[in-house]
C-alpha cells in the first residue's frame, strides 16, 4: 500500500506519543498495523490502555495488510523520511518500507504466530455522551499541575477525580476544575490516561463511553473509551471503590466558600515579585510571609530580610490586617499557570487560600508548623 507522507507522518507522531517508553515488554514495544478497504489502523498498548490511530488515504492496497513491528524503530524511521509518499510491503517475515530508500524491519511473532495486541473491550455500557475536547485539555493542563505541587501520600492522590461537575486533583492543596458534562458520571483517571488527552487536542469533541464489567462475582472493572474520527483511546480504570476516598465535598466546599477577604492582584506583577523573592529560598525553606492591609500585601522571604509590596487591583475596605505563611514555589506555579490578566486570592479562615480564575480554583494551604 502507498500513503501520502504528510498525513502518515502526522498519524505516526500521534501513535508514537502513545507508546509506553517506561516499560519494555513484548506488547509495549509493538506497533500493530491493520489495513483494508483503503484504511490503515495503527495500534499500541501497555495493557492498561489501548490506542488506535486511523489513516484514511491509503492507495494501491492489495488484499488485507497485517503487520507487527518494533514501534519506536518504525515510527522514528517514518518521521525522518522526506519522499512525497511511503510504500509499505510485506515480504516473508519483514515489512519493507520504500521512501528515500528501501528499509526492512523484522515482523514480531509470538509462539510462531504474528503478534496480535490484546484489545480492551467495553461490555456492560453504563454511560455514553459527548465531551468537549476543551474539557479534556483543561484537565490535562490545569489538574496535572496540582500533582507536581506536593507529595502524593495516599494512593488516591495519584488520580484525577472526574464527575459531571468537574475534575479534582489534590496533594497538599487542590485544583478544582469546574465544568459540566451531559450526564452524571464518576471516575478516577490515571496520569497515563490523562496525558493521552493530548491526542484529542485538534478536535472539537469526543464520544465518551463507560462500562462496568464483571471480572469475578465480587470484582467490577471500570473501563472507558474516548473516540474522535481518527483516534480511539480505551482504558481500564482503577478500583472503583477508591473513589470514596476522594474528599470531594470538602475540597469543593473550600473552593466555593465565602471567605472573609478577597483581593485581586495583577498576575504579571505577582509572578515577577515571587520570582525575585524565591531566589532567597533556602533548601526546604520555600515559604514566604504575606502581610495584608486594606490596599496592599507585603511579601517577604522566609528570613523576613527581603521583601516587596504589591497593590491590590480592587478595594478591600474590610481588610485591616491579615498575615499568613504560604509556599511560594506552589503559589508561583499557580500564578504562572493562570491564563487571566488578574488572579483573585480569597482567604481569612486561617486554613487556606483559594486562588481563583474563571473555571479553575486552586487551594493553597496556610503553613502552620514552626518553620
Amino acid at each position: 500500500m502507498i500513503l501520502k507522507l504528510d498525513k502518515f507522518q502526522d498519524a505516526c507522531s500521534d501513535i508514537l506519543f502513545a507508546v509506553d517508553s517506561k516499560t519494555n515488554t513484548l506488547f509495549t514495544e509493538t506497533l500493530e498495523l491493520n489495513a483494508k478497504d483503503n484504511e490503515l489502523i495503527m495500534n499500541v498498548t501497555d495493557r492498561s490502555y489501548y490506542v488506535s490511530v486511523k489513516v484514511n488515504d491509503v492507495s494501491d492496497l492489495v488484499g488485507e495488510f497485517k503487520a507487527a513491528v518494533n514501534a519506536k524503530l518504525f515510527l522514528s524511521l517514518v518521521s525522518k523520511i522526506t519522499s512525497p509518499t511511503i510504500e509499505l510491503v510485506i515480504e516473508d517475515n519483514f515489512i519493507k518500507i520504500k521512501g528515500n530508500g528501501d528499509y526492512k524491519l523484522p515482523m514480531i511473532y509470538n509462539q510462531g504466530e504474528l503478534l496480535s495486541l490484546p484489545t480492551i473491550e467495553l461490555q456492560n455500557v453504563t454511560n455514553d455522551m459527548t465531551i468537549s475536547s476543551d474539557i479534556l485539555q483543561s484537565i490535562l493542563v490545569y489538574n496535572s499541575k496540582e500533582l507536581l505541587r506536593g507529595p502524593q501520600v495516599k494512593d488516591v492522590q495519584r488520580y484525577y477525580y472526574v464527575d459531571e461537575l468537574g475534575a479534582i486533583t489534590f496533594t497538599s492543596g487542590a485544583c478544582v476544575n469546574n465544568f459540566e458534562l451531559e450526564k452524571p458520571v464518576k471516575m478516577l483517571l490515571s496520569d497515563k490516561v490523562v496525558k493521552l488527552f493530548k491526542l484529542f487536542k485538534n478536535v472539537n469533541s469526543v464520544k465518551f463511553t463507560m462500562s462496568q464489567d464483571p471480572v469475578t462475582d465480587e470484582l467490577i472493572q471500570t473501563k472507558v473509551k474516548f473516540e474522535s474520527d481518527s483516534v480511539t483511546l480505551t482504558a481500564k480504570l482503577s478500583d472503583y471503590n477508591l473513589i470514596s476516598s476522594v474528599p470531594v465535598d470538602a475540597i469543593r466546599g473550600m473552593a466555593t466558600k465565602d471567605y472573609l477577604y478577597s483581593v485581586v492582584l495583577h498576575k504579571k506583577e505577582l509572578s515577577q515579585l515571587l520570582s525575585r523573592l524565591m531566589l532567597f529560598n533556602d533548601g526546604t525553606k520555600n515559604y514566604g510571609k504575606f502581610d495584608f492591609t486594606k490596599d496592599e500585601v507585603v511579601i517577604s522571604d522566609w528570613s523576613s530580610a527581603n521583601k516587596e509590596s504589591i497593590k491590590f487591583a480592587n478595594e478591600c475596605p474590610n481588610l485591616e490586617s491579615y498575615s499568613a505563611l504560604l509556599n511560594t514555589d506552589n503559589l508561583s506555579m499557580i500564578v504562572n499557570g493562570c491564563d487571566s490578566e488578574y488572579i483573585t486570592l480569597c482567604f481569612g479562615d486561617g486554613k487556606a487560600f483559594s486562588c481563583v480564575e474563571p473555571s479553575i480554583v486552586n487551594i493553597l494551604p496556610e503553613i502552620k508548623e514552626n518553620v
